[in-house]
């Protein structure tokens, strides 16, 4: 048996690294076009504008053959749309970052010679004029320039905050693509400068949490809830991160403490709980049901359909408290005009689905200091 090559052997680290590539050429196109929207792996790796853009590195020497197959996918496209503009950005060893070019009809004959579609010498002369090859720096050379322009647009202080922000600006668009259909994957800056504020605040609670005392912080929250004035009549989500240690009769104390706090009266508007992480929701709302803190799931009964207006409005008043599983979040926040976002995170923030008018995120150790600052 005959053993695997160097590039069978590297094979997920060159496909790593090409993503990473990728997601850089997202991020340089983003702040060059901080007012449009950027579609991720859409019709091609990328869109802006009227521009469809393949996105390639490459080690070794520029040939036809080593792009035949994004000019044959950006071909395919164009036979659809030919109103389009096709750029391949890529990286080889032997050319100059910065160089544009167009293919000749030769060379584009040779990336078609295997093509498995029908197409028309009309069609190629078209193409030929709606597309080009633009050749950029390689890998650490364009991270570098992702950095700097973090730096400058994003405001981080020095390359170790940027560097830093980069990894929370990967992770997002990894997330923008994972977690969208096809077409709704647009990333814009303003979403580039929201996820590092996101990021932000969580770094800020923490680290307040760290240098100043936890005690400090648990006193300054306080402060935050119980001097402000409070519309009982707002609609309001709560969010829980769970982990495996996590106190369910302290949760379900917490969740009697949010009822007497913001449902009061007859007719003040139940609060919403929802919880993420680690967690068996069977079990929180056993705790529940035993500790009193009666509930309603827009379900009807363990087990039932759920329906967004039984969640809404509810068919038995005394059910003062709404749980609203995660995957129903995003229904809820457009279905509600939700006025505060509540994050209790341990570990990390929670991006609100839907934007609320008042989005909070605590910092916490432990369910249990909830009690304190509510």
């Amino acid at each position: 048996m005959s053993s695997p090559s160097k590039n069978e052997k590297d094979g997920g680290y060159h496909a790593i690294k090409g993503f990473a590539y990728q997601f850089d050429a997202s991020l340089l196109r983003i702040f060059d076009n901080p007012s449009t929207m950027v579609e991720l792996e859409g019709k091609q790796d990328l869109s802006v504008n009227n521009y469809h853009i393949q996105v390639k590195h490459r080690s070794g020497k520029f040939s036809i053959s080593a792009i035949a197959s994004p000019i044959q996918q950006m071909f395919r496209q164009f036979q659809r749309d030919s109103s389009a503009q096709y750029i391949l950005h890529c990286h080889f060893s032997d050319q100059e970052p910065g160089i544009e070019r167009e293919l000749t009809q030769q060379e584009l004959d040779r990336a078609l010679s295997d093509f498995p579609e029908d197409f028309d010498q009309s069609t190629c002369s078209k193409f030929l004029s709606a597309f080009k090859i633009s050749f950029h720096e390689n890998y650490q050379e364009q991270f570098g320039q992702v950095v700097r322009l973090i730096r400058e647009r994003l405001n981080a202080r020095d390359d170790v905050e940027a560097t830093y922000y980069h990894a929370i600006l990967h992770g997002y668009l990894k997330d923008a693509i994972l977690t969208n259909p096809i077409g709704s994957r647009g990333v814009a800056f303003r979403k580039l400068r929201a996820a590092v504020s996101s990021a932000r605040t969580a770094i800020f609670e923490s680290a307040y949490a760290e240098q100043c005392g936890y005690e400090r912080y648990l006193r300054a929250v306080r402060k935050r809830y119980t001097l402000r004035n409070v519309n009982l009549a707002a609609e309001r989500v709560f969010c829980f991160e769970c982990d495996a240690a996590m106190d369910l009769d302290i949760l379900a104390e917490v969740a009697l403490t949010l009822r007497e706090k913001y449902c009061a009266r007859p007719g003040d508007p139940p609060p919403y709980l929802t919880f993420r992480g680690e967690f068996d929701m069977l079990e929180i709302k056993k705790s529940f049901w035993d500790a009193g803190a009666r509930f309603n799931d827009g379900t009807g009964y363990h087990g039932g359909i759920f329906r967004m207006d039984e969640l809404v409005s509810p068919p038995a008043s005394d059910l003062t408290i709404k749980i609203v599983d995660g995957a129903n979040l995003a229904s809820l926040m457009e279905a509600v005009r939700i006025k505060e976002f509540h994050d209790f995170y341990v570990s990390e923030i929670f991006d609100t689905p839907h934007k609320a008018a008042n989005a909070s995120h605590v910092f916490v150790r432990s369910f249990e200091d909830l009690l304190q600052v509510l």
